[in-house]
């Protein structure tokens, strides 16, 4: 069971780690069914993890061991002409079924991903299985799975242990199937709003991204599914674009970007990690002996294998220039960490082994670590599944009602002039806006073509179930004018939609109206889910600012991962509502809570600017030598991060410190009285902030230290407990040694990064 641990980081040894990562799971061996001997040893489950793998080892064959370390990308046209059964990766057919017109029902995905299998065990002198691979970002990607709130909505929610909930429903639809490794999740801090897949982050805090990171890695992995934290390291650059040369100092990199990815390997237990396109430091990610073996493998003890974004070693010689050739790109990438390349078939893999270019213990550590993690999953021993019985682990019920109460929590209320939620005299409401007819869910959902379940309300749908009897809900009529519909409404919301992806960075924020181009793709990049051209009819800008000017109380809801622009109109609504990709159940969620019957908790997981000229923006920054603000205004964002508003009210009080003085290896224990002053049921994010007051080097002004996500009936008083982990109060000192100095720390309550409400001082030493 997840033990909830959104304050608490622990260094695991090296050793434990790796008695955590890979205990066999307990499955029947077919070798050994009513009692007949395992004929090798590695076929002896009884073994521990190493000896098996030492002995299959020692058997393989130069071709065998390179096949373990090549994997196959093949869409749905050339998948059965083209697949090579000896390979020991491969991404799982049913992410590409329904565009070769098969069904992609759980029980058919299962039989065909079986068929594969078995295919590749026969096609094995060793009988060993492939490792069916694919996407789970928000949800099992190999067909219409359930589909959860995008990873921005999740971090929202500030609840860690409901996303452990939704990651163990991930991987149970996975499992069922037979998908059993997934490039998830992906936990690049996000500090420029520019970058188009900020949505598949958990926002700009280091903590955040640690905490939902963790949970999720373990959700995957308890279920029986390889988690691969990506991308390693800083995905995006200068501008926010995708995939840009990382200028980040060391510093910068160990301080924020790395702290997530350390988090997942040592606590998480993390058994693979992907490598990101751009170089760090002039070299790129994927050959990058600095971040894969000195970091990562040595000082971190990480005993599963790094696997390449797809093409990336190919793009060291097309993009980097880095090398003659994409052999000599595998040879460099290889030699210096990779264990693993995606997307090409490594033809020429083995030519280099034998010419001396790529050494064989070179090749042997790496089959090691693959070969670690499948006997730790279990492979050898099961590696088939029921596929009689697939469908009946897949959006069931009890799935769907999870997706449902996490589209509820990551809903976060910006603004509200009381209009909100919709009382009883609300006769007539009009709905306008791209999102008010039609699930928005972004991007990576759902299997190459779309997600298409059914039971998935839009906005529209949820709001007329939730208002039968007692109000009309109507869509406006197509058009930019919205005068003569809009005078008969009560009230107007508006539902925007904006234009974000993989490989659709914003050079602006306000909404965009027209032709939305496709994804464009440079110096050879892959995006696997092409995106079409698509086209936005109305002037979204003009229309929200026409609806304010009829009169009337306008809701805006927003649909995006990303901060959207709202300085020209936001004054003039009524009530903000920001839903986020809420996810297959968020029109009913959205419903529920512009309707009062739930009440919004969510907080904002990035700090809201007020314009594009504002990024790259977050809350803990380092003190400035001057100041910190601009011509136009003082640099503080319009909602800063943590943010979010209720229908109720909560009070603070009885704040204390568990200690005044803390040693150095001690965690803080922080209590305060919570009360809920208003009239309905409701959730606070208790938010504890922290800041050395003077060290050896410049520290931020503010760090989130710990989190909580309290539910209160009305009236009703809790006392609440944080833990500030020990390793809060550590730093990079000017030699780049990790540690504690000893000092005055300022500790205290926020409402979000800006508002505080009470805090003392400790002294560590």
């Amino acid at each position: 069971m997840y033990t909830h641990s959104r304050t608490v980081f622990t260094v695991v040894s090296i050793a434990m780690m790796a008695t955590a990562l890979f205990t066999v799971h307990s499955c029947s061996s077919p070798s050994q069914e009513g009692g007949t001997a395992p004929k090798y040893r590695y076929q002896d489950k009884s073994l521990p993890v190493e000896k098996r793998v030492d002995d299959l080892l020692s058997r393989m064959s130069l071709e065998e061991k390179v096949s373990q370390i090549s994997a196959q990308l093949l869409y749905m046209d050339e998948f059965y002409e083209k697949r090579d059964y000896t390979k020991g990766h491969v991404r799982n057919v049913g992410h590409f079924l329904p565009d070769g017109g098969f069904p992609s029902d759980p029980n058919t995905v299962a039989a065909k991903i079986n068929e594969d299998t078995r295919l590749s065990i026969e096609g094995s002198r060793w009988s060993i299985p492939v490792l069916q691979h694919g996407e789970a970002l928000h949800g099992a990607q190999w067909g219409n799975a359930t589909c959860f709130p995008q990873s921005i909505g999740m971090a929202a929610t500030f609840d860690d242990s409901l996303y452990y909930e939704v990651g163990k429903v991930v991987a149970g639809e996975l499992r069922a199937v037979g998908v059993r490794q997934v490039y998830a999740p992906v936990i690049n801090i996000t500090r420029d709003q520019r970058w188009g897949r900020g949505q598949e982050s958990y926002g700009e805090d280091v903590l955040l991204n640690s905490r939902f990171g963790v949970a999720y890695v373990k959700a995957l992995q308890e279920g029986g599914v390889v988690a691969t934290p990506k991308h390693f390291v800083d995905n995006y650059g200068e501008g926010g674009h995708d995939s840009f040369a990382s200028k980040m100092s060391w510093r910068e990199l160990r301080e924020v970007y790395l702290e997530p990815f350390r988090a997942c390997i040592q606590e998480g237990g993390a058994m693979s990690v992907m490598s990101s396109y751009n170089s760090v430091d002039g070299v790129p990610a994927s050959c990058n002996s600095r971040l894969l073996q000195d970091i990562l493998k040595k000082e971190w003890g990480f005993s599963g294998y790094v696997v390449s974004d797809y093409d990336a070693v190919g793009i060291i010689n097309k993009g980097h220039k880095m090398a003659e050739s994409e052999d000599a790109a595998l040879a460099l990438s290889l030699n210096n960490g990779l264990d693993l390349q995606l997307h090409k078939t490594s033809e020429g893999l083995l030519s280099l082994v034998q010419s001396g270019k790529i050494s064989k213990d070179v090749v042997d550590e790496s089959v090691r670590r693959v070969l670690r993690v499948k006997f730790s999953l279990g492979l050898f021993d099961e590696p088939y599944v029921d596929e009689n019985t697939a469908t009946d682990k897949v959006r069931t019920p009890e799935n769907k009602a999870l997706a449902y109460r996490s589209a509820c929590e990551a809903i976060t209320l910006l603004k509200n002039d009381g209009v909100l939620p919709l009382g009883n005299t609300v006769r007539r409401i009009g709905l306008f806006g791209p999102s008010a007819a039609t699930p928005n869910l972004g991007d990576y959902s759902g299997p190459r073509g779309g997600w298409k379940g059914d039971d998935a309300p839009s906005p529209y749908e949820g709001l007329k179930k939730a208002l039968e009897g007692r109000s009309e809900v109507l869509l406006a009529p197509a058009g930019q004018n919205v005068q003569p519909f809009a005078s008969s409404c009560d009230v107007l919301i508006f539902f925007p939609s904006i234009t974000e992806d993989e490989g659709q960075d914003r050079s602006s924020f306000t909404l965009p109206s027209g032709k939305v181009p496709a994804t464009r793709m440079n110096d050879g990049g892959v995006i696997i889910d092409t995106k079409t051209e698509s086209s936005i009819e109305i002037d979204q800008e003009k229309m929200v600012r026409d609806l304010i000017a009829t009169g009337k109380k306008v809701i805006v809801v927003l649909h995006n991962g990303a901060v959207v622009d709202i300085s020209d109109w936001v004054d003039g609504c009524a009530a903000l509502l920001e839903a986020w990709y809420p996810g297959e159940q968020g029109g009913r969620a959205i419903a529920d809570v512009l309707t009062g019957k739930y009440n919004p908790g969510g907080r904002l997981p990035m700090s809201w600017a007020r314009s594009i000229g504002q990024n790259p923006l977050y809350y803990s920054i380092k003190p400035s030598g001057r100041g910190y603000g601009y011509v136009e205004n003082d640099g503080s964002p319009l909602y800063p991060f943590g943010y979010g508003l209720s229908y109720t009210t909560f009070e603070y009080s009885d704040f204390k410190l568990g200690k005044t003085s803390l040693g150095k290896d001690e965690p803080l224990r922080v209590e305060v009285r919570l009360t809920n002053t208003g009239k309905m049921a409701g959730d606070e994010v208790v938010q504890v902030y922290i800041h050395d007051e003077l060290a050896s080097v410049a520290r931020p002004l503010k760090e989130l230290a710990a989190f909580r996500r309290v539910s209160l009936q009305p009236g009703e008083s809790k006392i609440v407990e944080l833990e500030v982990p020990n390793r809060a109060f550590a730093m990079w000192d000017k030699d780049m040694n990790f540690g504690v100095e000893e000092g005055w720390f300022e500790v205290w309550l926020g409402k979000n990064a800006q508002e505080k409400i009470v805090g003392d001082r400790v002294y560590v030493k």
